[in-house]
């Protein structure tokens, strides 16, 4: 009984190669660009004509053939190929929709965005979107369990004449040239082949590049030599002297940040309290996030360095300069994020060692923590018997990350969705209703920051507060036109250009036209409210955002998959 079936599982795992192409394909047409090349061209073809059998194989053919193996019932084995083959199935659908949308294959950050703790302000799974998710998963199950019988049928009509044995004989030839291809441009850094990977999901052909030029077989003068070691790599330097800075600081800090708020939204009608706040404040108009995506944007903020610097910090659990010189000048503290301080783990990073933190806010919903964090940071500005100290305020909004919107708020933009379905994203999607829902969301967060400021005037604390208002990210609805939906997709203006507004009345109100980022925000909270005489170089790549000189002409930008250099006419990105 086993051989009938593995011959019937042989073509299964060739049926659903296709199957798994056929699902990529519908939703990649518009975002895959054309190969740089011809040979590049050659490549990606003989690269999907390898990769789609192996990962079907890996992900229903060797469960499957372990099962025949231990039990070899076709009834038995029917059922398990629906099972696997709906999991994979589904699994390779929302694969093709993330990547359509964001560039990048399901993995760990990924599964974290979409179902981890900050997930779920991320993505909201609306009632259409778990209809059409069971609706994916049923319809998968009854094509699965109909492609292996197809397949069982085949198999038993077939056998003997050794077609499955021929076209596997076949994959295996071109496997070996794939990866004997794919060897030679990794060692001579041909980026037309080599970057042609990132369009197939866990597609890793083989690398011999050391090898190659330990035997000289690649020139060493037309390749790169791989970068040689370096003393104490993998150490944490940070900062690289010690701070200098006055005892005794008096002015407040507030940090205000509104997720996933892009520039162009600083607008009256979509965001009227800020806008008007706007008039009365330093306005940075060209300021840009180092990072698209929130981990790595407000690690920047509070650390003025690289979000690559994030694995090494979250190791050491080393918290920022700037928050250990308000530990030690005794600031009263207010941390008050409506998305899990957790998750991202800026609970051991940004606010390391912060004591009586509150990592979770109570709430169900974004639109419920957002109001609990603004109740909560109205109170601890109203309080009457906190005046002893200084204090150090910081607000984290995170309805408009997920397009949250209350049953009871204001719907100023319409068309809007009531229901969010990301299926019908495409290159070809009007991003009207979408872009509403967003902009309502904007709306409302908007009502909640002007409480934060009003209850700060109330307080007879707004002339000696540095209050900061701004954002980690911005967000793309199709702006580029390349089926760019969200954030962590490319580093364009529209995914990394914030809005950046500081009333201080030392500064005045005005426009900022020169270029900054969120590595300014460190050095300039350190020299102009702790009077740090350290030069930022010593714990920061920023620069004090009222120094017009000196200033780089570019940002070093990060994201889950990717770095760049953003400067105003172009972006430069590295894998």
């Amino acid at each position: 009984m086993r051989i009938p079936l593995i011959r019937a599982l042989g073509w299964f795992v060739l049926a659903n190669a296709v199957l798994f192409k056929a699902i990529s394909a519908v939703f990649w047409t518009s975002v895959v660009e054309s190969p740089e090349s011809a040979s590049a061209g050659l490549y990606r073809t003989l690269a999907n004509v390898v990769h789609w059998p192996m990962l079907a194989g890996l992900l229903v053919g060797l469960p499957l053939l372990t099962l025949i193996a231990l039990w070899p019932r076709r009834r038995w084995v029917l059922v398990a190929a629906a099972v696997i083959g709906g999991l994979a199935t589904f699994f390779l659908i929302v694969n093709a929709v993330v990547f359509a949308q964001y560039r990048t294959h399901l993995g760990p950050w990924v599964w974290g965005l979409l179902f981890g703790g900050s997930g779920r302000e991320t993505f909201l799974f609306s009632t259409l979107m778990r209809a059409i998710i069971v609706a994916l998963f049923a319809g998968g199950l009854a094509l699965q369990a109909g492609l292996f019988w197809s397949c069982a049928r085949v198999a038993d009509r077939w056998s003997g004449r050794r077609y499955g044995a021929r076209l596997w004989a076949a994959w295996t030839a071109a496997f070996v040239l794939v990866n004997g291809w794919h060897v030679w441009a990794d060692a001579t850094y041909r980026a037309d082949i080599t970057q042609e990977n990132g369009n197939l999901p866990y597609f890793y052909p083989l690398t011999m590049k050391r090898d190659l030029h330990a035997w000289g077989l690649v020139d060493r003068v037309e390749a790169h030599e791989a970068a040689a070691p370096v003393t104490g790599a993998g150490t944490l330097y940070y900062p690289q002297e010690p701070l200098q800075c006055r005892t005794g600081a008096s002015v407040n800090v507030l940090m205000v940040v509104v997720d996933a708020w892009r520039a162009d939204q600083l607008r009256r009608d979509v965001a009227p309290n800020m806008e008007a706040f706007s008039h009365e404040s330093l306005v940075f108009r060209n300021h840009i996030s180092a990072g698209n995506v929130t981990r790595f944007a407000i690690f920047t903020m509070f650390y003025g360095v690289p979000g690559n610097y994030w694995f090494p910090v979250l190791r050491a659990h080393t918290p920022p300069v700037l928050m250990q010189e308000v530990v030690r000048q005794g600031y009263d503290l207010a941390i008050l994020g409506s998305a899990p301080l957790v998750s991202p783990e800026f609970n051991i990073t940004v606010f390391s060692g912060i004591e009586g933190l509150r990592v979770i806010t109570p709430g169900d919903t974004p639109v419920e923590r957002d109001r609990r964090v603004t109740r909560d940071m109205v109170a601890f500005l109203e309080d009457p018997d906190r005046r002893t100290k200084p204090f150090f305020g910081f607000l984290w909004l995170n309805s408009v990350h997920s397009y949250s919107v209350p049953d009871d708020a204001p719907r100023p933009f319409q068309p809007a969705w009531e229901q969010i379905n990301y299926l019908a994203l495409n290159k070809n999607f009007d991003p009207t209703p979408y872009f509403n829902r967003y902009r309502n969301a904007l709306h409302f967060v908007d009502g909640e920051v002007g409480k934060v400021l009003e209850a700060l005037r109330r307080s007879g604390n707004m002339d000696n507060t540095f209050v900061i208002v701004t954002s980690d990210h911005g967000e793309e609805f199709n702006d580029t036109g390349k089926n760019y939906w969200g954030h962590n997709g490319n580093f364009s203006p529209y995914q990394l250009h914030v809005p950046l507004m500081i009333r201080w009345p030392a500064w005045g109100r005005g426009d900022v036209d020169y270029l900054t980022s969120h590595f300014d925000l460190v050095p300039t909270l350190l020299r102009e409210i702790f009077g740090c005489t350290t030069p930022p170089a010593a714990y920061s790549v920023g620069t004090p955002l009222r120094q017009a000189e000196d200033r780089r002409p570019y940002v070093t930008v990060v994201n889950y998959n990717d770095a760049g250099i953003y400067q105003p006419d172009r972006v430069t990105e590295f894998s």
